[in-house]
């Protein structure tokens, strides 16, 4: 009889607790001695070993990052995060950090799209690892992707960071993404005013506005159609936006880390549409117009660097 091939999750888990372990106490002889009795189980097992190592010297508190993370049904421990040292500051990615943990009024899973009711009768709906907190008129968003469709004509407030967007003119209809400093406005109905980024700024229907917090800049464009919080359908559409805050973005469809090693890589201006279904691929026509290059360290990290 065949023997079952191994499951490879399960011994990335195994492989992980034991660098936990070790990380706890890198001198106790027990841990050594199991260690080394896992990695001779068979070749399978120590080549584990050694991607679980290269992720951890990547990553630095990616292994106790990954087991932190809640586990969700029908799901691996995964977690996106993107590292990428000082194009964190300029695309605003939060390193290694994970979503905060607050009791949220909505949250989603990894490529979950999810809907809530919202106070004035209207409704939002928020993308992958992504939370909300509703006020009595209006909600707060930290980071990730959504969009809000307004029923009421009473102003609703949405609160992201030092930013506040006011509903002004009736019934709206509006998309908001967040990842670290960059915050990207979308208007299909109504009207939008952004206080927050010196004087209040007006986003009309058929209008984007991008804004980036670390540099300082806003930047305002036309929606084309089908363009209007298109990451509903699973695409996603950028427009100069920073390649980190691009693979932040898709890495919210990925159970694993994103892990960008090239600041300057990361600091460039990317726009495209891309499908969130298959982020690999989505990752690799981000960064192929730099010369970027992505490795698969197991299922649970895609590295990216420059060749």
């Amino acid at each position: 009889m065949t023997a079952a091939p191994p499951d490879r999750d399960a011994l990335w888990q195994e492989a992980f607790d034991l660098l936990i372990r070790h990380q706890n106490d890198p001198e106790n002889p027990v841990t050594r001695r199991l260690i080394a009795e896992w990695r001779g189980r068979s070749p399978v097992h120590d080549g584990i070993w050694h991607e679980a190592l290269e992720l951890h010297a990547l990553t630095g508190r990616a292994v106790g990052a990954a087991r932190r993370a809640p586990r969700r049904s029908a799901r691996r421990v995964g977690r996106r995060a993107v590292l990428a040292g000082g194009v964190a500051l300029a695309a605003g990615v939060a390193g290694l950090a994970l979503l905060p943990r607050p009791a949220p009024d909505a949250q989603s899973g990894v490529a979950e799209i999810a809907g809530v009711d919202l106070p004035d009768g209207g409704r939002a709906t928020i993308g992958p690892l992504t939370m909300i907190r509703l006020t009595g008129a209006g909600a707060g968003l930290s980071e990730g992707l959504a969009c809000f469709d307004l029923a009421g004509t009473a102003p609703f407030d949405v609160t992201t960071g030092s930013l506040t967007l006011r509903s002004t003119a009736g019934p709206a209809l509006f998309d908001l993404a967040v990842e670290g400093g960059l915050r990207v406005v979308s208007v299909a109905r109504g009207q939008v005013q952004i206080g927050g980024v010196g004087a209040p700024t007006l986003c009309a229907a058929g209008e984007r506005l991008t804004i980036d917090g670390s540099r300082g800049i806003v930047t305002r464009g036309r929606l084309a159609p089908g363009q209007f919080a298109a990451w509903r359908q699973g695409r996603l559409v950028v427009d100069g936006e920073p390649v980190a805050a691009v693979l932040a973005r898709i890495a919210r469809w990925y159970d694993g880390r994103i892990v960008l090693l090239d600041d300057d890589l990361g600091a460039m201006p990317i726009s495209g549409v891309y499908t969130a279904a298959d982020p690999e691929a989505a990752a690799r026509a981000v960064i192929r117009p730099y010369g970027g290059r992505l490795r698969r360290i197991g299922p649970w990290a895609m590295v990216i660097d420059r060749a």
